[in-house]
């Protein structure tokens, strides 16, 4: 995981699998990323091959946080796979601004 500030706010660069060993590994570096921020934060998932339940749950918890915070937290970059799962689930009902 890595991340870059730009003008339209931090961009948080992820890759491998988001399966729970993954989710262990990146959230609190994840974590980190968003607190030392105090713009929109944008994760991009375009690396990801697969994300589970627990990766979702992280990635929903995180857009909670900022949005209570008055932030955004947008996600891009879906693989196909990334973005079936989503739909399946129902990620974009809660998050609909994902759907880009």
């Amino acid at each position: 995981m890595r991340w870059e500030d730009q003008r339209d706010g931090r961009h948080v660069f992820l890759d491998g699998e988001l399966d729970h060993e993954g989710c262990d590994r990146i959230s609190v570096p994840l974590r980190d990323a968003l607190a030392t921020t105090q713009g929109t934060v944008v994760i991009n998932l375009d690396k990801v091959p697969f994300v589970c339940s627990k990766g979702i749950w992280l990635l929903l918890e995180c857009r909670h946080r900022l949005k209570r915070e008055g932030r955004q937290f947008l996600v891009r970059g879906l693989t196909p796979h990334v973005r079936k799962t989503f739909e399946t689930v129902g990620v974009f009902k809660a998050a609909p601004e994902w759907d880009a």
